[in-house]
């Protein structure tokens, strides 16, 4: 029970955001890749549903990238700051 004591007060809602931002910002940045190349070098006609279909793998995989070198650096929860108008104790 000192387990599931322990982990809720860890900042679950700030890790999950940052897994969150990690993914899209990784995906986010392929898409541009992808968007520049496309207007980069026209001959290879990407456009419609191979466009999109490039742009959602390499959001996958770029976000997955990004996604695991962010929880190399957070692989679990903090606690949360303390707010310095808290409270003693709490």
């Amino acid at each position: 029970m000192k387990l599931l004591a322990v982990a809720s007060k860890l900042d679950w809602s700030g890790w999950f955001a940052g897994i969150g931002g990690a993914f899209v910002s990784g995906g986010a940045s392929a898409i541009a890749v992808i968007a520049a190349t496309s207007a980069y070098d026209p001959s290879h006609d990407m456009m419609g549903w191979v466009l999109i279909k490039a742009m959602a793998v390499a959001f996958v995989i770029s976000g997955v990238v990004s996604l695991a070198k962010w929880l190399q650096l957070h692989p679990v929860p903090t606690t949360p700051p303390v707010s310095p108008t808290a409270p003693l104790g709490k």
